[in-house]
């Protein structure tokens, strides 16, 4: 079973919560510190944190695809948020 657009968006602002735990406990973003942890730059210790980290930013990448995925396919979304535009909502 597919999941709706609102559980993707659910899932994704859950993993953004859980990023921003670990960025104020590391006082670093969520972006630099995957850049750094793929490169190799990151030396864990042992230190669970920064797999767990490096999963929710990974979850959250996939979340942000699926979402855009989803929005771009959705015609009845494109043609409300045209409207929004029309209305001065959302800027173009």
């Amino acid at each position: 079973m597919n999941p709706t657009f609102q559980q993707i968006l659910n899932n994704l602002h859950a993993a953004e919560r859980e990023l921003q735990k670990y960025e104020q406990k590391y006082n670093l973003r969520s972006d630099f510190f995957y850049d750094c942890f793929l490169a190799g730059l990151t030396e864990d210790d042992g230190n669970a944190d920064l797999q767990i980290w490096a999963g929710y930013f990974e979850a959250k990448r996939d979340l942000e695809r699926r979402c855009k995925e989803l929005i771009l396919v959705q015609k009845p979304f494109r043609e409300s948020f045209k409207s929004l535009i029309a209305d001065g909502v959302v800027a173009e």
